[in-house]
């Protein structure tokens, strides 16, 4: 089995004891025609991590570990790192593997998940990424429900609209693999970025024309728990979107997100729009170094985003039954900014006003349940469709 194909799997791991043990049997004991070499890079854990890596590692060194795949190699290291991202490339540096991927240390494989992803790529070689489904699950491992991928689309990938009002990621990280050429042509993840490394690298992958495959089989496992960057604060992965929308899209096209942010913002700071305002602008800092002329047109485009942020606010707070705080949300709004740029928002919001909340209420089912019907032929049609287990 000496032609087998290796597969390289970092972990970047910190104090996560209660989890790496099933994180790291779930690359060990894959079976198949292949080698893993495993590279473990710990930021310097004190809470009992350190000694169950240790603990793998030496079990598989005196050969105590039941192999079920052509071999593993597990290397390890503990100590302090500049991040998430860093730990990953310090590991991707020391890759010998023709197929390369990043597992959390709370993440799981499924079981079979190498095998079929080195024939997958074996037998699809214009393929540069392959990446497939799985579950998000608890602290005991219990599904709590289906993530549920489809195929590459570069456009959705780099967007965020009201139509389905979330980070448009469907790509599960965990379910994701790559050729190690990959990292010569498109470099290693970006260590400015702490919550959407991987969101830039898919995309990254995608503007440079490499080939993301998608295949609708079960890889991996998600674990979302409290106390995880996922779901750390409902802004956290705003400022990784942003540039990533920026570097995409281009400054002058960002007011549309820019109102999304703002608005987020709003609701994280229960509807405080001058504050949230304050707060928000902190992305500012990120973008001190761009030219003049860029920093200039991402201010205006904030200036002709927070007034439809602030309409956005009056809808939502409309909803709420606060009629004081929605109008004045409107009036902030109607104070800023070009009046063609949030003509609409502030027509919905203020027909909410003037169609009273009865009448408002159904107005907002009504539009509520078109979306769900456009999301549901257009995006999540996997979600509905009858299908059998891979």
């Amino acid at each position: 089995m000496s032609d087998c194909p290796v597969i390289t799997i970092v972990t970047p791991s910190f104090n996560q004891a209660a989890y790496i043990g099933r994180t790291i049997e779930s690359v060990i004991s894959q079976e198949g025609a292949f080698r893993i070499e495993y590279l473990v890079m710990d930021g310097g854990s004190t809470d009992g991590s350190v000694e169950t890596i240790g603990h793998y590692a030496e079990l598989l060194k005196r050969g105590d570990y039941p192999i079920r795949c052509a071999g593993v190699r597990m290397e390890w290291v503990s100590g302090k790192d500049r991040g998430q991202s860093d730990a990953i490339n310090r590991g991707l540096r020391k890759a010998a593997g023709a197929f390369a991927a990043y597992i959390n240390s709370d993440d799981v494989y499924c079981p079979g998940a190498f095998e079929f992803v080195s024939r997958t790529f074996l037998d699809n070689p214009q393929a540069d990424f392959v990446y497939g489904d799985g579950d998000v699950i608890d602290e005991e491992g219990r599904r709590q429900w289906e993530w549920l991928s489809r195929p590459y689309n570069h456009r959705v990938m780099t967007s965020y609209h009201f139509l389905w009002n979330d980070f448009t990621n469907y790509i599960m990280q965990q379910a994701t693999f790559w050729r190690t050429d990959v990292h010569r042509r498109i470099g290693l993840f970006d260590e400015d970025f702490h919550f959407a490394m991987d969101v830039e690298y898919w995309t990254r992958a995608g503007h440079a024309r490499l080939n993301l495959l998608h295949v609708p089989v079960k890889l991996a496992g998600f674990r979302m728990i409290s106390g995880t960057k996922s779901l750390s604060s409902p802004v956290a992965f705003w400022s990784d979107q942003l540039e990533i929308f920026r570097r995409r899209r281009g400054a002058g096209k960002l007011s549309r997100f820019l109102a999304f942010y703002y608005f987020n913002w709003m609701k994280y700071r229960n509807f405080d729009l001058a504050g949230a305002r304050t707060e928000a602008d902190s992305i500012f800092d990120r973008w001190q170094a761009l030219l003049g002329r860029e920093q200039a047109e991402l201010r205006r485009q904030s200036e002709r985003a927070f007034p439809v942020a602030c309409f956005l606010a009056a809808i939502e707070l409309q909803k709420r039954g606060d009629f004081e705080g929605a109008c004045a949300a409107i009036r902030l709004g109607k104070d800023r900014g070009n009046w063609n740029s949030r003509r609409l928002a502030f027509f919905y919001a203020s027909l909410n006003q003037v169609l009273g909340y009865k009448q408002a209420r159904r107005l907002d089912t009504i539009v509520d349940r078109s979306i769900q019907l456009y999301r549901r032929k257009r995006f999540d049609y996997r979600y509905h469709r009858q299908r059998s287990a891979p």
